[in-house]
């Protein structure tokens, strides 16, 4: 399902503005970089519900996975995104509701969360630069004069030290000097940040890569992220999203 971002110029939000809250007894959670926050959670997801998940995207001989579009707002059309290369599915909440609850338990049950996205990567395909924000309210995705206030992403498969598909924090800095996180792909965990804070200014310190998949190994991510406000056009609804599977997780 394709989104019709604002363009947003560069942007910084400074260390007074407010971010998303997160439950910070969730079990296993840990801040793993501190302004701007980011978070992972081992066994986010259990081995079992991370393989039900690829084979519920991957029913009807592959076809739920489509390559990623964009809506180009120059022109209004959709597009291939030439910024993110690889496969996804939608799943709609109905088909997930345990995960829908461990994602609301940690982020203090917010409810006006995207529709769930499973991204496959293979062999040379990526996720170039980015932050998930956007600089100031927009309006895409269904959600009106709004933004994306906290990313939740999770590894589904595990990839090896060589087979690339890392996720890097190029701009983060570590007692004021310059410094990267990068991240190997664990089945399970779980990462958090934050993306844009609540009076909507994109955090570029959140800026990430996922670097290209190599070896002929794949990559398998879940992805879901927090707005602002809640879903206001139904074209955009779950109601919409055909079942992918009978398997209900």
């Amino acid at each position: 399902m394709a989104c019709a971002p604002l363009s947003s110029s560069s942007s910084s939000s400074s260390s007074s503005s407010l971010f998303h809250s997160i439950n910070e007894s969730y079990p296993k959670l840990e801040k793993i970089h501190s302004s701007p926050d980011i978070y992972s959670i081992q066994d986010f997801l259990s081995e079992s519900e991370c393989e039900r998940i690829i084979r519920k995207v991957s029913s009807n001989d592959g076809i739920n996975m489509r390559p990623c579009l964009i809506k180009n707002e120059a022109t209004g059309k959709v597009e291939p995104d030439v910024t993110r290369t690889s496969l996804n599915a939608n799943i709609a909440r109905r088909e997930v509701p345990t995960i829908i609850q461990k994602i609301l338990n940690l982020m203090n049950n917010e409810k006006q969360i995207e529709i769930l996205q499973v991204l496959r990567y293979r062999n040379g395909q990526e996720f170039k630069s980015h932050t998930d924000g956007f600089n100031g309210p927009t309006t895409a995705c269904g959600f009106y004069q709004s933004g994306r206030i906290a990313t939740i992403f999770c590894y589904l498969n595990n990839v090896t030290d060589s087979g690339g598909g890392k996720t890097t924090f190029p701009l983060l800095t570590d007692d004021g000097r310059s410094s990267s996180l990068d991240i190997t792909p664990k089945r399970g965990l779980a990462v958090v940040h934050f993306p844009t804070s609540l009076d909507l200014k994109e955090d570029q310190r959140t800026e990430h890569i996922g670097t290209p998949v190599t070896d002929m190994e794949e990559k398998w991510i879940l992805t879901v992220w927090v707005w602002k406000n809640q879903r206001a056009d139904m074209r955009y609804s779950e109601d919409i999203l055909p079942f992918l599977s009978d398997d209900i997780i």
